[in-house]
Order: C-alpha cells, then sequence, then structure tokens
C-alpha cells in the first residue's frame, strides 16, 4: 500500500466516523463500566506501569518507555515491556502473533518493537496481539524473565489489563483542553480521562517553546544526541551535515511538526520535507519516488527519525546519497525520576 492509498483509507474512515460517531458512544460506555467497577480490569503479578496518551500518537511514548526503562534498571529493578507491535504485517483485527522479540524484523515486530530491542539490549520486550490481554503478557515476563516491573507501552485505553500506575503524557504543541473526540479533534478520548491518571507529563516544551500551564503536569524536555545514526548501524557527528547544500528530511511519525520543529532546534536547515502516515511501511516505490526527487532536486542527503531508520536499512544500496537518524538522549529529569520512584515505593 503506497502512501496515496494509505491517505485515501485514512479519509475514507474519518468521514465513516463523522457521520456515524458510534465510537465515541462505546467509549463512554466502556469507561463508565470500568469506572464504576461493572467490568473489573485483569490483576497480573507483577507491577504494571502503563504509558500512554489522550492524542492519537506523537506525544513521545516510546521514546519515554525506552528513558524509563534505563532509569529503573539503574536502579536495579528488573523490567519488562509489552507494545503491540504497531505497523507489522501480521497484526490485524482478526489476527495476530504474540511473541518475546528476538532478532524480528520491523516487517515481524513493528517498527516502535524493533526501536524498543535496539535501544534495550537487556529489556525483555513482549509483542501481543491486540486483542490478547496484556496481563497475559505481563505474567509471561514475570514468570519466564523475572521481570518485577512491566511497563506496558501505549495502554492508556486499554482498560482490560490491571496496571499499578498510569502514566500519561502529553505534548507542548497543543493545548488537550482545546480538543475534541476524533474525527472532530485528536483526541482518543475525553480529556475527563486524565483522572485516571496518576502522573501527566508535558513532553517537547523546548521544541515548542512553550507550556500549557497546568502546574500538575510535570514537563520534560527532548536532549537529543551530538550525533548521527547510520543505517550501518554506526554512527557519525552531527556536524558533518555542514557539508551538505540540500539535504531531504522525512518521517512517518504521529506528529510529523515535532520533528520539523526538531530539524529547527538543532538549526539544521532542510530544504525538503517528506511526511508519511504513522508507522508507514516502506516500499521500493517508495525508494523509487524518493530517488526521482534527489536526482530532480540535487538532494545530496537524507535525515530522518530513528523509528523510520528502522525501517529505511532495508533499502540502504538503492539510496544513493548518505541517509543519518537524528537520535534522542533517552533520559529523565530528576523531578519526574524522584516522583517515579515515590510511586513504585506505595505499589510495593
Amino acid at each position: 500500500m503506497n502512501s496515496f492509498y494509505y491517505g485515501i483509507k485514512v479519509r475514507v474512515l474519518t468521514a465513516f466516523l463523522t457521520l456515524f460517531p458510534i465510537h465515541i458512544f462505546l467509549i463512554k460506555i466502556k469507561n463508565f463500566l470500568y469506572d464504576y467497577n461493572f467490568w473489573k480490569a485483569k490483576k497480573s503479578k507483577a507491577k504494571v506501569i502503563s504509558i500512554g496518551n489522550l492524542s492519537l500518537g506523537g506525544s513521545g511514548k516510546t521514546p519515554f518507555a525506552i528513558a524509563l526503562s534505563r532509569f529503573l534498571v539503574s536502579k536495579n529493578y528488573s523490567v519488562g515491556i509489552v507494545t503491540t507491535g504497531h505497523g507489522r504485517n501480521n497484526n490485524n483485527f482478526f489476527f495476530g502473533q504474540s511473541f518475546l522479540m528476538e532478532n524480528q524484523s520491523w516487517e515481524e515486530a513493528g517498527d516502535e518493537a524493533v526501536l524498543l530491542k535496539n535501544n534495550l539490549e537487556k529489556v525483555p520486550i513482549y509483542v501481543s496481539w491486540r486483542k490478547k490481554n496484556r496481563a497475559h503478557a505481563a505474567n509471561y515476563l514475570f514468570e519466564k524473565k523475572n521481570c518485577d516491573i512491566v511497563i506496558f507501552d501505549d495502554a492508556f485505553q486499554h482498560r482490560k489489563a490491571d496496571r499499578d500506575i498510569d502514566i500519561v503524557l502529553t505534548s507542548s504543541e497543543t493545548s488537550l483542553g482545546s480538543q475534541k473526540i476524533f474525527p472532530y479533534g485528536l483526541l482518543r478520548e475525553s480529556i475527563l480521562g486524565l483522572k485516571r491518571a496518576d502522573m501527566v507529563i508535558e513532553t517537547k516544551g523546548n521544541l515548542f517553546n512553550k507550556n500549557n500551564g497546568n502546574q500538575n503536569r510535570f514537563v520534560l524536555h527532548w536532549n537529543f544526541n551530538d550525533y548521527l545514526l547510520m543505517p550501518n548501524d554506526e554512527t557519525c557527528s552531527i556536524s558533518v551535515l555542514k557539508k551538505y547544500n540540500n539535504i531531504l528530511s522525512l518521517c512517518a511519525v504521529g506528529d510529523p511538526e515535532s520533528f520539523k520543529k526538531t530539524l529547527e532546534f538543532l538549526k539544521i536547515d532542510s530544504k525538503e520535507f517528506l511526511a508519511y502516515p504513522d508507522h508507514y511501511p516502506f516500499k521500493k516505490r517508495d525508494i523509487h519516488k524518493i530517488n526521482q526527487l534527489i536526482n530532480k532536486n540535487g538532494v545530496d542527503a537524507i535525515l530522518c527519525t530513528e523509528k523510520d531508520l528502522v525501517k529505511l536499512k532495508k533499502y540502504k544500496k538503492m539510496i544513493k546519497i548518505p541517509v543519518g537518524a537524528i537520535t534522542i538522549n533517552y533520559s529523565l529529569n530528576s523531578e519526574i525520576e524522584k516522583e517515579i520512584l515515590l510511586k513504585i515505593k506505595e505499589v510495593f
């Protein structure tokens, strides 16, 4: 499926939900049933920290999961992660596979699962099919991998599995208070859902040079490494970009604007920019189109996100110019670290 047909699919779904917004009613009913204990969430043996958001992606859940995992490991906790494997080929509404990450490709496990694995060598990553209860995955990590803390990546709306700490991320780019539920806005559920959160963390404040003024939220700035990651897994100094005259930047993430802001923040002059849908599965025809743009406009280097590099590695021999990924320095600030430790002590 190329980006054109992918876009048509999204527009058709949006049009249908605009005319028949039954999902909004179903979301409210689901939350009511869990809030008032008509439905019970399944408890797992491990302590669970859920990372999620209210918006349709782009708040930095996976980078935060990496940073949180590294921090907890440094405090001698045994950590595991459960993710759904968004974007993989073998995952759809009717069937899918669940497995412990080993050496699977992004086609098998999803781009975010591979990104997690690449950055967390000693942390087991369990890819769970969307319809399979995450509590089962948490129990697997507890029993088979001795994980005393399991992190659910993107699970705030997945209330079937219980959690001990609910962390919600918001982006400094937009104010949630002015948003409505999709397709009338960018929210997955009403902003009233924040009442369930134990911590609300606003990300990317340094990119958009603002925060949304809620004193009850923590603020986390994104810091970036001074090197680029290359398709062969080697690195080079980010200063090498100075020798290129026409840089093409591309991304397939939930919030392309934040990648643009990253380039501005790092003072990188990118004359060309391509944005694809989140988790977009690059195909050979997409690379051919990119090469056509390279030849037509004299592009001499490509910049992307680390998540996109996971998929572009496959085509490194097809792309005849240098490709590099800007990488995040995955770390938390002391204020957030302190609060998380306090929350963990409470649940233990």
